[in-house]
């Protein structure tokens, strides 16, 4: 199918660094890619293809990501965050371990929001865009993700050498 194989060509970059950014693994991404593409083509055999290819894609990679995620029962993800903060986790295992499992321990939506937002880049429309969902249902999930993550983390003060 040509024009399977064209939308394929065009979009795979952009499907395989998507699902590469929200399970931060090379080899799960282009896994969670590949997916993506299998419900593509399955797509286009029972209803042809989406109005939105790119909308549609995006979606599904991110499906891909979240089910590949559920079927490790854990999320490995650490999402970028400023700079600062990002030194700070990576610096120290204790508070780094404490992330993530506050991340895994955030409801599915909020964390794909969260996921996306921070890991991927996307704004909050396209966020909206991709999931299906309002901006205002975004900015309230990443609200209140930000919110458990902050509440999670304020109680891990690692001691600063004052010296």
């Amino acid at each position: 199918m040509v024009e399977f194989e064209a939308l394929v060509a065009h979009h795979r970059g952009e499907v395989f660094a998507l699902c590469r950014s929200v399970l931060r693994d090379e080899h799960l991404g282009a896994d969670a890619a590949q997916e993506a593409f299998v419900r593509l083509w399955k797509r286009m055999q029972s209803a042809g293809t989406p109005a939105e290819p790119r909308g549609w894609l995006r979606k599904a990679a991110i499906s891909s990501a979240i089910d590949q995620l559920r079927r490790r029962g854990r999320a490995e993800t650490v999402a970028e965050l400023p700079e600062r903060a990002s030194e700070e986790l990576h610096s120290d295992p204790e508070l780094l371990a404490r992330f993530e499992r506050a991340l895994a321990e955030l409801p599915e939506g909020q964390r794909a929001v969260f996921l996306l937002r921070h890991d991927a880049g996307l704004t909050l429309l396209e966020i909206a865009s991709t999931l299906g969902v309002s901006r205002e249902t975004v900015r309230t999930q990443f609200a209140r993700a930000a919110l458990r993550l902050q509440s999670k983390l304020s109680a891990y003060r690692p001691e600063r050498d004052e010296s």
